[in-house]
């Protein structure tokens, strides 16, 4: 169980990893509520429900760069009316 947990742990830090490289990315050339919407749109297309919900729990904490925290608070808005 403490295995499970400890791979559950690294595949969650992968992802909030790729959320703030997506958000690094796409910053440049827009101001921060384009690029909310550009990561916004990005996780919604190309992540999975699981994916997303696991990124969902880390709003609010440091693990999240301030435009990925913004564009995952977003999407638990809209995936959780």
């Amino acid at each position: 169980m403490e295995h499970k947990m400890n791979g559950e742990v690294v595949r969650n830090q992968r992802l909030y990893d790729m959320a703030n490289q997506i958000a690094d990315n796409l910053i440049h050339g827009r101001d921060e509520d384009d690029t909310v919407e550009e990561v916004a749109s990005h996780i919604r297309r190309f992540w999975s429900l699981d994916m997303k919900e696991s990124l969902f729990d880390a709003v609010g904490s440091e693990v999240l760069n301030p435009i990925a925290n913004s564009a995952a608070e977003k999407l638990a808005f809209d995936y959780r009316k």
